[in-house]
């Protein structure tokens, strides 16, 4: 069984490679080598390790969905009919498979889900919210929240006592 690594088994050349692929994760291996003081060879074996243990789960591109159709997001608040884990587990295969649905987080304190969804438009909502929530068997209430102003959406994650393994 391999062995998961830890928050304790990165060190500050993990830490710093992983603040520069946040970024950019298409900047040349050598050019990572060089800005945290180590071979390229090196940061490639770290990145591959990374990568292996699930630390890094993706190389994507962030796309920005108002430019490819999708202007519309909405936060959607939904509550179960019931808290038994065969409609849980339901539910969380469900809203995997819906595209539109962005984020999902299965939650505590009254609501069940914490969706993030994206729509062409209002009517192309409505009919994904009759669709997914108002039509679903499991789904007890919704409340959907319209999205005026995207201020801050996170892909960086912070990577805190980077400064104190310098």
């Amino acid at each position: 069984m391999r062995k998961k690594i830890t928050r304790d088994d990165l060190d500050r050349f993990d830490l710093s490679i992983l603040n520069i692929l946040q970024v950019n994760n298409r900047l040349p291996h050598s050019a990572i080598a060089e800005k945290v003081g180590l071979s390229t060879p090196s940061v490639q074996r770290r990145i591959s390790r990374l990568e292996e243990k699930g630390i890094i789960r993706a190389n994507i591109a962030v796309v920005d969905p108002t430019q490819v159709g999708n202007p519309v997001t909405a936060v959607i608040e939904s509550r179960l009919v019931e808290d038994r884990s065969i409609v849980m587990d339901r539910a969380k295969r469900y809203f995997r498979g819906v595209d539109e649905i962005q984020q999902c987080y299965f939650v505590n304190g009254g609501v069940s889900f914490i969706i993030i969804m994206i729509a062409r438009d209002l009517q192309h909502f409505e009919r994904l919210v009759r669709q997914h929530f108002a039509d679903n068997q499991d789904i007890l209430t919704y409340r959907t929240l319209i999205v005026l102003d995207t201020v801050k959406t996170g892909m960086n994650i912070p990577l805190f006592g980077l400064a104190d393994l310098s």
